[in-house]
């Protein structure tokens, strides 16, 4: 017996009593009676929520715990419920597929956490549909849930990054290490001696697999002290990695990470974020269009930090994505970005809303006046409520003396700091990201072209977000 078919016997003894409607967790909503039971979604031979019909209600699907290391190119499907028992390692060049509709729970409370991670020359392609996304959430049940239950999920790649060595921990040099710019590093957490956790390369267009149509709820417990995981991060993964249509909710630390690579996202909400949404850094030259961060009240930082390299600002690669049509949602608290450490980009066409303050630059070894905005710009973007911009002055100085205010003003900029932005709805619960006004903006240069509007989403167009993203508190 499962445990969403304990929990559906627990209720279904004790439901005069206590009363057990439960979020389903395909969907995040309100089902009434527990899944699988006679009066709930799933009983008398119904798929649930959240599925087409071809998977099986969650309290049909036949329990499966995985350990250890997944070392052949592997299947999980569907009629199964797969419990990730501690750190789960795809290695040895292989594919683990996921199809479209499956459930993976990360146990709770396992020491070190419980993660899936992919190792550099082994793909996750995880595959769901709108009507049957993929969902990696906490091994409690519905409203026993809470941040950092459970590690996450990270990918490791084989792409430049602009950190690390090619002889480390006394290791001899290996022959990558004659490739241009081939550096590597470990991601944070795993232990010194544990070469499986190591990324970076020279092979730009490799790729780590493909995301789509993925929910990952409730992640960021700690690897080890005072590192905690991102619900998803992406290490030195190439070009030819897809990440599209990905909501990371309720996450401890970061939403989802970057480090260093040219993996490109799209179609992505960020909802809950205990520390900041987007994290950037070590070199990530990718895209990102079609996101939403929303941090809730009381949690979080930063919508978006990004870096490049805090201990060489000049350091090769720069960090330098292409973001476009971004929605940044505040609580009345935090930044809505904090860019430095060397960071370039071209960032267009967003909307940020309802924060604590704006954009703050920063620098300690490159000129920012010199490189804005031939090498880093942020235009067509619209800023409504977000706080007033600091004066720095002597030792609160941390960018030269940089004016972000005159930058982001500048008519040649075009954003604008007046224009409500009418956004359906900014509840925690259910939220509503299309806005009531048009926002209209140039097409960006990269992307999605077509894409003439600020925002991740166009007023009176589609909603991507609808059928597949959920935001259970619990």
């Amino acid at each position: 017996m499962n445990r969403w078919m304990k929990f559906a016997l627990v209720c279904a003894l004790s439901g005069a009593l206590i009363g057990c409607d439960e979020e389903d967790p395909m969907t995040g909503t309100d089902s009434g009676p527990a899944p699988g039971t006679d009066a709930g979604p799933g009983g008398n031979g119904d798929a649930g929520p959240g599925t087409t019909g071809d998977c099986p209600a969650v309290a049909d699907r036949a329990e499966v715990i995985v350990s250890g290391e997944i070392a052949e190119d592997t299947t999980w499907t569907c009629d199964n419920l797969y419990v990730l028992d501690g750190r789960v390692w795809v290695v040895g060049d292989s594919t683990l597929t996921i199809e479209a509709g499956t459930l993976v729970l990360g146990e709770t409370g396992v020491a070190g956490g419980s993660a899936l991670g992919v190792t550099r020359g082994s793909q996750l392609n995880a595959v769901g549909t709108a009507a049957d996304p993929i969902v990696f959430t906490s091994g409690n049940v519905e409203g026993a849930r809470v941040t950092g239950d459970w590690a996450g999920v990270f990918l490791l790649g084989s792409a430049t990054t602009n950190d690390g060595s090619c002889e480390m921990d006394g290791d001899a040099a290996t022959p990558e290490c004659d490739a241009p710019g081939y550096l590597e590093d470990r991601i944070e957490g795993i232990e010194v001696d544990d070469d499986r956790g190591r990324y970076g390369g020279a092979d730009d267009a490799s790729s780590c697999g493909t995301l789509r149509y993925v929910r990952i709820e409730f992640a960021g417990a700690e690897l080890s002290p005072d590192n905690e995981l991102n619900g998803l991060t992406v290490g030195g993964c190439g070009s030819g990695t897809e990440l599209s249509y990905i909501q990371v909710h309720r996450g401890k630390d970061d939403g989802i990470e970057f480090f260093g690579g040219t993996a490109s996202l799209d179609h992505a909400i960020i909802s809950g974020p205990s520390d900041d949404g987007l994290d950037c850094d070590e070199g990530w030259r990718g895209t990102g269009q079609f996101i939403v961060v929303h941090q809730f009240a009381g949690i979080g930082d930063n919508a978006i930090e990004c870096d490049s390299l805090g201990s060489d600002e000049d350091a090769m690669p720069r960090t330098n994505p292409n973001l476009a049509n971004l929605t940044l949602v505040g609580a009345g608290e935090g930044r809505v970005a904090v860019l430095r450490e060397g960071f370039n980009a071209t960032i267009t066409n967003a909307v940020a809303y309802n924060f604590d303050a704006p954009p703050d630059l920063r620098a300690a070894e490159v000129d920012l006046s010199a490189e804005w905005p031939s090498q880093l710009s942020w235009s067509n973007s619209y800023f409504y409520m977000t706080g007033d911009w600091p004066t720095e002055t002597g030792e609160d100085d941390d960018d030269g003396g940089f004016d972000e205010q005159a930058a982001f003003e500048d008519a040649a900029q075009m954003n604008d700091f007046t224009t409500d932005t009418m956004l359906g709805s900014i509840d925690m619960s259910a939220p509503d990201y299309m806005p009531g006004a048009a926002l209209a903006a140039p097409a960006p240069t990269f992307g999605d072209t077509s894409a003439a509007y600020a925002g991740a989403f166009e007023s009176g167009g589609t909603n991507w977000a609808d059928g597949w993203t959920a935001f259970p508190t619990n």
